[in-house]
């Protein structure tokens, strides 16, 4: 067989030369379109629901096999984040109800004007950008990592692959909880049962990464790590734009 996307002469299910599936060459149809798609999400030996269940179980594991090039067996990181958000976008337009807001934090040192104006850019973030304020967020997590375990010599690429998996899994197991929560209470997740589920699976995924050292030098970190992420998440980002780009 002659590969069509490199011209390279092979026999077998795979060319060699370019990796393309021997069931390419052939004409394309809508079978071919939703066999792939299938293939990609449900395969067991390396779809996403192969992945999402592994980082379930042990999310440091795949992580990990990801990072030191054992790749084949789970889905791209960035095409599980896709899939996921994907995921998100159509459950929050099957089965949320209208926007309930989220609680108003305060501030004791900050301005009013200020202070409503950071509710306001959060409130903004989180009911009418929750992808893009989701990917914000992931471009920052990575930094407090990097320093406090700096001598386990991840480099950022490496922790934003991590922590996509990480995001991506966490998207997941809330829209799993909303298709439960939502139709039985007639309501949305409340923001704060979405936050605690989000913290233990992140605490959870992140001890399981972190495995060198022992637990009295790993726990600290983890959680200054995780304080710096709260902490941008409700402070350092709404105050820059309620700084900058005042809402009222």
């Amino acid at each position: 067989m002659i590969c069509k996307n490199c011209d390279f002469d092979f026999n077998g299910k795979y060319c060699p030369n370019c990796s393309q599936s021997a069931k390419a060459n052939s004409r394309l149809t809508f079978k071919n379109i939703i066999g792939d798609f299938l293939d990609t999400v449900f395969n067991l030996d390396k779809g996403f629901i192969y992945t999402f269940w592994n980082l379930l179980k042990k999310p440091g594991f795949v992580t990990r096999s990801f990072i030191n090039s054992k790749r084949k067996n789970f889905t791209n990181p960035a095409k599980y984040l896709i899939i996921t958000t994907a995921i998100q976008a159509l459950s929050e337009y099957i089965i949320m109800y209208e926007d309930q807001g989220v609680p108003f934090t305060r501030f004791f040192f900050l301005p009013s004007e200020i202070n409503e104006s950071m509710h306001l850019w959060n409130e903004t973030l989180t009911l009418d950008y929750p992808i893009l304020f989701g990917i914000i967020n992931l471009m920052v997590w990575p930094i407090p990592l990097y320093f406090l375990f700096k001598k386990l010599k991840n480099n950022i690429p490496e922790l934003i692959a991590t922590m996509m998996y990480f995001y991506g899994t966490i998207v997941i197991l809330i829209q799993i909880m909303a298709f439960v929560y939502v139709p039985t209470a007639g309501k949305n997740l409340p923001i704060e049962l979405v936050s605690l589920l989000a913290t233990i699976y992140m605490l959870y995924a992140l001890m399981s990464f972190y495995k060198k050292g022992s637990i009295s030098w790993r726990i600290p970190r983890i959680i200054i790590a995780m304080l710096f992420l709260l902490t941008f998440r409700l402070f350092i980002l709404p105050f820059m734009l309620a700084f900058f780009f005042p809402l009222n």
